[in-house]
């Protein structure tokens, strides 16, 4: 057998469903759900891979099935690893727990496994599937499958603008746009990503903590990154702290900022030369992937989206609409046309409409992603 049926796809679902409230926490592992079902449709384990991003979830799965496992299927969203990494290849655990046949909702991109696992379950007598294009499992590691294959990582940009179309107030810091609802909906967004930017003048005027408020949500940290000309750099000194990365156009002592009372001192500096005297967000971002950052969520302002819309850096956007007028005098959330219809001229397409309490949020995609 090498196509999931119907039972075998909803089991597939259910194990990319328990993953996703994970996303952001297994630093540089794939957030990858297994769940272990005996031959008459019982569920005999199920499990993510873990905070910090060890145990691995077939293993912990297949710990909780036990003796129970021997001619059961194990449903995974990523072709388990097959590497030594700091533990044991999970292909080895999953041939030695005695099942029978493993349904696989992605095959694994990074070199070290790519297919060989699945090569290897089979050589070992095990029925394998794979799925083609499962939608769950692909939307559960496209951060992970954009670090190995792209070699950046997967960026989602979210921006809230007011009726007429602006952003705030050039002179002003943290105009409020949106309502309580989205404003949670964002501090989601930030637990479920690996690292959030903005650029120099958003973190000049609002000095963002960009920290995930909400109750029992606390300990869930992402890398902090601010995305400036060296210029603004004595602006932003004060930003620094511990899981914060500047990425500026160049690295000269004297635009390193230098620790002070009441700032922690781990911080990174990233050099991200250009040939307009301005950060490449390009460098910038693979340089994010060489630290393991696999999403970045980017909450700037119209400089930072148009920036990154204009060389291609964007897979996914997050535009929020609220009722509220800012007026004339407010900053408008393009240079370009409307935003709705930059995004078009761009290849997004509109994938998803919701309200959010007063406001209204509509996702829009690139077409390739879909």
């Amino acid at each position: 057998m090498n196509s999931p049926g119907g039972d075998d796809l909803r089991w597939l679902d259910a194990a990319a469903r328990i993953a996703m409230p994970y996303r952001g926490t297994t630093a540089e592992n794939p957030t990858v759900g297994a769940i272990v079902v005996s031959p008459d449709g019982v569920m005999l384990g199920r499990a993510v891979t873990a905070s910090g991003g060890r145990p691995h979830a077939e293993p912990q799965a297949l710990a909780l099935a036990g003796e129970r496992a021997k001619g059961a299927t194990l449903y995974v969203t990523l072709e388990p690893c097959n590497h030594w990494g700091k533990t044991p290849p999970c292909v080895d655990a999953v041939i030695a727990s005695g099942i029978s046949r493993a349904v696989i909702g992605a095959s694994d991109p990074d070199p070290r496994t790519a297919g060989q696992s699945i090569a290897k379950l089979r050589g070992a007598g095990l029925d394998v599937a794979v799925a083609e294009n499962h939608a769950p499992s692909l939307e559960l590691h496209e951060g992970f499958f954009s670090r190995i294959v792209r070699r950046r990582p997967f960026v989602t940009a979210k921006l809230a603008i007011s009726a007429d179309g602006k952003v705030g107030l050039s002179d002003k810091a943290n105009v409020a746009i949106t309502g309580e609802i989205a404003r949670r909906w964002t501090h989601m967004q930030r637990a479920l990503s690996d690292a959030v930017m903005v650029g120099g003048n958003t973190a000049i005027l609002d000095r963002p903590r960009l920290s995930v408020r909400l109750p029992g949500l606390e300990n869930r940290k992402p890398l902090r990154v601010f995305l400036f000309s060296w210029k603004q750099m004595n602006h932003v000194a004060n930003l620094a702290g511990q899981d914060t990365v500047f990425i500026t156009e160049k690295r000269t002592l004297e635009s390193v900022p230098q620790p002070h009372e009441g700032v922690e001192s781990e911080f990174d500096v990233v050099e991200s030369p250009s040939d307009n005297g301005r950060p490449n967000p390009l460098r910038g971002l693979e340089e994010l992937a060489r630290r393991d950052i696999s999403t970045v969520l980017v909450e700037g302002g119209a400089t930072l989206n148009d920036a990154l819309l204009d060389a291609g850096l964007v897979d996914r956007f997050h535009l929020l609409e609220s009722d509220i007028e800012i007026g004339p005098q407010g900053v408008p959330a393009t240079v370009h046309r409307s935003l709705p219809d930059r995004l078009a001229q761009l290849g997004f397409i509109p994938v998803d409409h919701r309200a959010l309490g007063c406001d209204r949020l509509t996702t829009f995609e690139k077409k390739q992603h879909r």
